[in-house]
C-alpha cells in the first residue's frame, strides 16, 4: 500500500463530492453541462488549429451559455 500525500488525499475528497454532487442534477441540468463542454472544446479546437472560429461555433457557445444560464438560474 503506497502512503498518499496530503494533495492526494485532498484531490480525492474533492473528486468524490464532485461525483455526488452530479449525480443529483436533473438530467437537463446535466445536458446543460454537456452541452456547453462540447460548445468549448469545439470552439477550442478549432482555435488552436486554425486560429480562428466558425460563425457555427459561436452560435453554439452562445445556445450553451443560454442553455446553462437557464438551467442553473444564472440569470440574477
Amino acid at each position: 500500500m503506497t502512503n498518499k500525500n496530503e494533495y492526494q488525499i485532498e484531490r480525492e475528497k474533492q473528486q468524490a463530492a464532485n461525483k455526488k454532487a452530479m449525480a443529483n442534477l436533473t438530467s437537463e441540468q446535466m445536458q446543460a453541462i454537456k452541452q456547453t463542454h462540447k460548445a468549448l472544446r469545439d470552439a477550442l479546437s478549432m482555435l488552436t488549429d486554425c486560429h480562428d472560429l466558425y460563425l457555427s461555433d459561436i452560435n453554439k457557445m452562445n445556445e450553451a451559455f443560454y442553455t446553462l444560464q437557464h438551467q442553473f438560474n444564472l440569470e440574477e
